[in-house]
């Protein structure tokens, strides 16, 4: 199963902190394998890095990074990576190994970097507090999923997943809060 999970990592080079929603595979319960595409941050961090953070985190904020990977979110720094300090949970990841792999499917041509880890350390930050589930919170990342795909895609396509985003939009808007109608809507107007 995939599960979606903002990684955090650091530019080697500037030295800046990057995050970015991405789902992660756990093959058991210490090895991880993450796919990313070329032309993130993130792809070219992890090039460079032996350490990257698993962030769990509220669907919200999953979503909230779709927009802006250099958002200025409170972390903190465990063997040199970052994580943020508002997870519910973290995991620091090993990188044992990548390799990248050219991809061509309905999105294009694309490098794909297909990264194995082991997981060193899991930490509970900020448990979730339990409370009824809300329909906003999945249809937000799954606006945030076809909003990162908008750039990759060419017009005909680009279309469809933009008719998509709007029919969930139209029940965020009856069942999300203030700040789940504005994150959507904001990817309305990229």
């Amino acid at each position: 199963m995939k599960y979606e999970v903002v990684i955090t990592s650091k530019n080697s080079k500037t030295n800046e902190n990057n995050g970015a929603p991405i789902g992660v595979y756990y093959k058991n319960d210490k090895t991880v394998v993450a796919h990313l595409y070329e032309g993130s941050h993130t792809y070219e961090n992890l090039k460079n890095n032996d350490y990257f953070v698993i962030n769990i985190t509220a669907p919200y904020e999953i979503a909230k990074f779709v927009l802006d990977d250099g958002i200025k979110e409170d972390y903190g720094h465990i063997k040199g990576a970052p994580y943020l300090l508002n997870s519910h949970k973290i995991q620091l990841v090993k990188i044992e190994n990548y390799k990248i792999t050219k991809l061509n499917d309905k999105y294009g041509d694309s490098h794909l970097m297909i990264i194995n880890g082991n997981i060193e350390l899991e930490k509970e930050l900020n448990p979730p507090k339990i409370g009824p589930y809300n329909r906003a919170n999945g249809l937000i990342v799954e606006m945030a999923v076809l909003y990162s795909r908008l750039n990759i895609v060419d017009n005909e396509t680009k279309l469809k997943l933009k008719n998509e985003m709007n029919y969930y939009f139209k029940t965020i808007k009856k069942v999300g809060s203030e700040k789940h109608i504005e994150l959507a809507e904001k990817m309305l107007k990229e």
